[in-house]
């Protein structure tokens, strides 16, 4: 529970957001708020950060326009400064969101200064990928209005956000978090526990773990491991979880029917393989991979085509989720 009772205000009078740090995930995040009506208060000391935070956000709003998530025509960058101090825009805004790196001594200080100069009654939200909430509130005076909203990039427009509250984290500001997240547009996950990396980062990064055991083992060439999961996993994935797509596997009896079948087998294949080290070697092979894949074009390149591809991805989504069997209909499968 928080030290006082406090006044927050709802989700949906929240006027203003303090972003600290505009890297991608920073303006990805910026972009959204004042896509959906909000002014941004932002602070990076990276030298160029503001010219590029500004250039970033300009990028990202035809897809947000495409996306339904503001008619306006061009980004309302008057309705974005930035800040001297990360103090500053704490001070500033009405919630705050924090997205430096995964720098356990960087984070605690950032946030140390950003609890010290923003009153009781405002939230915290930070974007961190990996550190625990509770390993981040123990340098703040008011730990129980810091709460993870952890989201994917690009930030802006992939929907999903992890919602992450830690030892001393109030109920209540957890129940913020979520409602925040929908008014963004959002589709909000909030974990039961707190994880190194939570939920999301667990399950892809088994599956990158494996892609490089390939790639090392020989198994298979960089682009082949990519277009397995792009041309074999990703269409199902685009409709339906890891867990929908293995119930169905069993036809009519589900998962029960699967196991039956092969359960043996998949105790095989689902055992880890070796767990890649970070040699300069491996990191000279990923790196090639890396260049690989990419066919010889700029990264710039591939985030501006996968960007147009999102929307068109999660429009088919939308449309397909709006078909989806709803809770209490059943209808026999045919086997």
């Amino acid at each position: 529970m928080s030290e006082h009772p406090v006044i927050r205000k709802a989700p949906g009078e929240t006027r203003s957001v303090a972003v600290i740090g505009t890297g991608s995930v920073g303006a990805g995040w910026a972009a959204l708020f004042l896509a959906h009506g909000l002014e941004v208060v932002a602070f990076d000391p990276a030298p160029g950060a503001e010219k590029r935070a500004r250039e970033m956000v300009v990028e990202a709003w035809p897809s947000l326009r495409a996306l339904g998530r503001t008619d306006r025509e061009t980004a309302p960058l008057h309705s974005m400064r930035f800040a001297r101090s990360a103090a500053e825009a704490a001070q500033a805004a009405d919630v705050v969101q924090e997205n430096v790196s995964e720098r356990p001594a960087l984070k605690a200080a950032v946030l140390a200064e950003i609890d010290g100069a923003a009153g009781p009654e405002k939230i915290i939200l930070s974007s961190t990928g990996g550190m625990t909430p509770s390993e981040m509130q123990r340098n703040c005076r008011h730990p129980g209005r810091l709460v993870v909203m952890h989201p994917f990039n690009p930030a802006h427009l992939v929907p999903l956000v992890e919602v992450v509250g830690g030892e001393a984290t109030d109920g209540a500001v957890v129940d913020w978090a979520m409602a925040f997240a929908l008014r963004l547009g959002k589709h909000p996950i909030r974990l039961a526990g707190e994880a190194a990396g939570h939920l999301t980062n667990r399950l892809q990064f088994a599956l990158l773990r494996e892609a490089v055991a390939c790639l090392l083992q020989g198994v298979a060439s960089a682009s082949d491991i990519d277009a397995a999961v792009r041309h074999g996993l990703a269409p199902r994935w685009a409709l339906m979880g890891g867990l929908l797509t293995f119930h169905l596997a069993g036809g009519g009896g589900g998962t029960r029917a699967i196991l039956a079948h092969a359960g043996g087998a998949i105790e095989k294949w689902w055992e880890p393989g070796e767990t890649p080290v970070l040699t300069p070697e491996v990191i000279d092979r990923l790196s090639a991979a890396g260049d690989e894949v990419a066919r010889g074009h700029a990264a710039a390149d591939w985030i501006r085509w996968r960007d147009a591809g999102l929307v068109q991805v999660l429009q088919l989504q939308q449309a397909m989720e709006e078909t989806a069997p709803a809770v209490g209909e059943h209808k026999e499968i045919e086997t």
